[in-house]
């Protein structure tokens, strides 16, 4: 190896620190501990060389033998006037701190050299990428201790990808790609169905869904949601290039898009789906924004079967699908929003519910709950770019008084109230009738609750009638 600096300053008697070093793994981002466990070809890492003590210390961080083939050491920063690597050195090494690389037929890695100055701290960074499955090991070595011998070995282990189109997430566009190789039967290296025959048995199969969704949205650290397609809306009135067959809208219970709501109340919103001429969407991912996150809120965690009401009540409710691949959580563009994902494997989803979440209004005004495309995709593996139908809520307050010397005649006033009442009591014995009907067609309803439980649920909603009349 190369050691003549390090010759250089043993001899001519450097203090050399005493204190422990020590080696720590993160993820690609230097922040978030890296856990040990399986990890995607093509994945990164960072490798941190950290001490609690100060002065010269020297080492490296090497990949020997065959696991050259399935590991790469890369450094930051190439400094020609000093040949090394200076932005993999932090200041805490010294100023005159050193990351040289090293190749030879049997190792390949940096030697790592701190100057008399150097103080506690984190000392070396060097990245880590897998490249091919297998088991390699990233030798550790303290130049103090021994000359040719790690101290200790960092061990990873290295799975085939799941990320197909290698942009740093295994989303819809990965299942799409799996989904197009779909029972194949021909499946060979180098290329295993352009991956998707994740334990290259020549089949893509149960068995590789199954290897798929151990990592369904597993996201590199440092990702960032890409640029919204072209032709997507962003916003509501948007040009949109869509398909008029295929429709996705935002309801209430009553297939409304117009409704009105007192403060404080909730409501549970439907994703909707009609297609017009044909019926062959399998997949799709959705978010719902709100316009003005300071008046309303969606609620965007889980329904929880075994606790009804919940906490949560996000629910992807299309059928059939492999609910497996279910997903709700905050949204991508709008963290206060929900994205919605969910997926069949090879025959279209029904027309009617994709997804439910409830809605609260927390101010007076008028809100629209707007529809963003993310991805959707048909049975033959073709984007699908669905026409988009918002929801639209008036907000009041029934306490409210704001009206009163608005320049509103009093009789002007009390039409106005008069007519919020009526909506208010007319959503309700909607609601009433839909919750009749849920009990009369929803079987897992009635396997929850008895006939009595539900009666007295619709009676309490009766009752909130005749309290607001």
């Amino acid at each position: 190896m190369k050691k003549w600096a390090l010759l250089f300053l043993v001899v001519f008697g450097v203090a050399v620190a005493e204190g422990e070093v020590t080696v720590n793994v993160y993820e690609a981002d230097g922040v978030t501990p890296f856990v040990d466990r399986d990890i995607m070809v093509g994945t990164k890492l960072t490798i941190i060389v950290s001490s609690d003590d100060d002065g010269y210390w020297s080492g490296g961080l090497f990949i020997t033998g065959q696991d050259r083939a399935l590991a790469e050491l890369t450094a930051r920063g190439w400094d020609p006037d000093t040949q090394d690597w200076m932005s993999s050195r932090y200041d805490t090494a010294g100023e005159n701190a050193l990351v040289w690389d090293y190749y030879d037929s049997l190792m390949w890695g940096f030697d790592l050299y701190t100057d008399s100055n150097a103080v506690a701290g984190d000392w070396f960074v060097i990245d880590y990428t897998a490249m091919e499955t297998g088991d390699p090991n990233v030798g550790f070595h303290d130049y103090n201790v021994s000359w040719d011998d790690a101290i200790s070995l960092i061990c990873f282990s290295h799975i085939p990808t799941r990320d197909f189109n290698e942009d740093e997430i295994v989303n819809l566009v990965d299942y799409d790609l799996l989904a197009s190789h779909w029972l194949a039967t021909d499946c060979s290296d180098p290329c295993w169905c352009g991956q998707t025959d994740i334990n290259t048995d020549g089949n893509v199969d149960f068995d590789d869904l199954i290897l798929f969704t151990e990592y369904w949205l597993w996201t590199a650290p440092d990702w960032e949601p890409p640029d919204i397609p072209a032709n997507s809306p962003s916003e509501p009135n948007e040009v949109y290039t869509a398909d008029p067959n295929t429709i996705y809208s935002i309801i209430d219970a009553n297939s409304m898009s117009e409704i009105t709501m007192n403060l404080g109340d909730s409501i549970t919103l439907y994703v909707d789906m009609v297609n017009i001429e044909n019926n062959n969407v399998c997949m799709f991912e959705v978010e719902v924004n709100i316009s003005d996150p300071n008046l309303g809120s969606i609620d965007n965690t889980a329904y929880d079967p075994n606790n009804p009401p919940g906490p949560g009540t996000a629910r992807i409710l299309a059928s059939p699908r492999n609910e497996v691949f279910d997903y709700w959580g905050p949204g991508i563009n709008q963290e206060e929003g929900i994205r919605l994902i969910g997926i069949n494997m090879d025959t279209p989803m029904s027309d009617g519910n994709l997804a439910s979440f409830v809605y609260t209004p927390t101010g007076e005004g008028d809100v629209n709950l707007n529809l963003m495309y993310l991805y959707s995709s048909n049975s033959n593996g073709e984007e699908v770019f669905p026409t988009l139908e918002n929801i639209i809520i008036h907000q009041y307050d029934p306490n409210s008084q704001q009206m009163m010397g608005s320049g509103m005649s009093g009789t002007q006033e009390s039409e106005i109230y008069q007519s919020t009442q009526e909506q208010s009591t007319q959503d309700i014995e909607e609601a009433v009738a839909f919750f009749e009907e849920l009990w009369i067609v929803d079987e897992e309803i009635r396997e929850m609750y008895s006939e009595a439980e539900w009666q007295e649920f619709i009676d309490s909603i009766k009752a909130h009638i005749d309290g607001s009349n």
